[in-house]
């Protein structure tokens, strides 16, 4: 994982998959900030080759996260401590998440369930 700080909110990166590790409201506090999804800029299949790996741990505290679906944007999954607080999206994830559009309420009236 590699820190990266964005209006004075240090996350963590993975230099591998280009994930996004956020600590306990982090993601909170820069979805609050305009233009944020940008930040996102790995690749989006990559990512949803990572988004079926589902027994992880975290990298706070080790306990096994918990896969979660974002309840306004039920199509992104994304993985949770229930320990730490701390959450973790795949490439394109957090972007899809910050930028939510009409094409989204859609999305959620087909979205599959995860396995």
């Amino acid at each position: 994982m590699k820190q990266e700080t964005y209006y004075d909110i240090e996350v963590d990166r993975c230099s591998n998959c280009k994930g996004f590790w956020f600590d306990e409201y982090e993601k909170k506090d820069l979805l609050e900030k305009e233009g944020i999804g940008a930040i996102d800029d790995g690749d989006v299949d990559t990512g949803k080759l990572y988004n079926r790996v589902d027994r992880i741990k975290c990298p706070r505290c080790g306990a096994p996260m918990i896969r979660l679906s974002d309840p306004r944007q039920p199509h992104i999954w994304f993985e949770e401590c229930a320990v730490c607080g701390g959450s973790f999206f795949d490439a394109g994830e957090f972007k899809d998440l910050a930028e939510e559009t009409v094409a989204d309420f859609w999305k959620s009236l087909f979205r599959k369930e995860r396995p």
